[in-house]
């Protein structure tokens, strides 16, 4: 290969690379965001009033969903929304800055106090103490004029724990609502065992009112998922010959996501992903089906992309074993 060709070559994988990066940046606004992004403002904009007045305890926020729902990548969405709301109307005085972590897995409220302060920019050296974490973490809230935690994967804090070890961490959490001078809001995001951690502390459940994203239906969100993959399409380039206008094209989407938006964007990015690495003009069901091999593992009989009895398949089985850790060994990337 001489080097033109080999520039050549390159510039095609840069060009196919960048228009892939580029639909991993697209966002659709769904009725669960618009709900949870009123949540989080009014909670929020109630701290600032509240603390302005001397009253402590502010309420918080938590986004209930199963795993490739969208969740965490929707409130990521609505904490920059806020940030950059309170920043053009001038700041506030108790903050509008709100910290994000990940839970750890079996997460101990050491372990996550440390991943919140890593987050803040405080790191911790050396075995400390529960209280120590916890008054070091409330001296860094305040010290960096922090308005909110948010806690992704909050599941995690509750399983494999016993009953009292989820007290525990609730309470400790929960305090940092309560207590001043400096009291900050609590958001969660979880799956369903996230739910049953916080139900598991009736005033955590009271304070954070819990909004779910629930499962997608073909008449109530047939048609904003179809405007979202048309936009997808339009931003891949890619053309797909009428396919995502026909009748069974949604439902059989919607199926093969488990019902679940996030998924379904996930998929069909992908999709066009490997359309383009392919170098194909136009997205078929065969690189929706290569997506989902790609993501399950599943054999032919099991994609629904390939089936003609794709309704019988249990797909969110498939996808919520997906989303577990595992050792396995997996088949090779393509199908055969």
């Amino acid at each position: 290969m001489t080097t033109n060709e080999a520039l050549a070559v390159m510039e095609k994988t840069r060009t196919k690379a960048a228009a892939t990066a580029a639909l991993d940046t697209f966002f659709f606004e769904t009725e669960t965001h618009r709900l949870i992004r009123e949540r989080v403002f009014s909670v929020l904009e109630a701290r600032e009033t509240r603390l302005a007045r001397g009253l402590y305890e502010p309420k918080g926020a938590a986004l209930i969903g199963p795993a490739g729902s969208g969740k965490s990548t929707m409130m990521a969405r609505v904490i920059r929304e806020y940030e950059e709301a309170a920043v053009a109307t001038g700041g506030r005085e108790f903050g509008h800055r709100i910290v994000s972590a990940i839970v750890p897995g079996k997460a101990s409220v050491k372990d996550t106090c440390c991943a919140v302060l890593r987050e803040i920019g405080y790191p911790t050296k050396g075995n400390r103490t529960e209280d120590y974490l916890i008054d070091c973490l409330r001296r860094q809230l305040q010290h960096h004029h922090i308005a909110a935690i948010h806690l992704d994967e909050i599941q995690d804090a509750g399983r494999y724990a016993t009953e009292e070890a989820m007290s525990a961490f609730a309470k400790r959490f929960r305090n940092l609502m309560q207590v001043g001078p400096w009291p900050v809001s609590l958001i969660l995001t979880g799956t369903s065992e996230g739910r049953e951690f916080i139900n598991h502390d009736p005033t955590l459940t009271r304070r954070l009112r819990p909004v779910e994203i629930l499962a997608m239906t073909p008449e109530t969100d047939g048609p904003t998922l179809r405007n979202g993959m048309t936009k997808l399409l339009a931003g891949s380039g890619l053309t797909d010959e009428g396919l995502f206008s026909l009748a069974e094209f949604m439902p059989l989407m919607m199926h093969a996501a488990a019902y679940r938006f996030g998924l379904a964007v996930e998929i069909t990015i992908e999709a066009l992903s490997e359309a383009l690495e392919m170098g194909d003009a136009r997205v078929t069901l065969d690189h929706f089906a290569e997506a989902y091999y790609v993501r399950t593992n599943s054999d032919d009989e099991l994609n629904p992309f390939l089936s003609e009895h794709w309704r019988g398949i249990d797909t969110s089985r498939a996808m919520d074993r997906s989303y577990q850790d595992t050792n396995e060994a997996k088949k090779p990337r393509k199908r055969k």
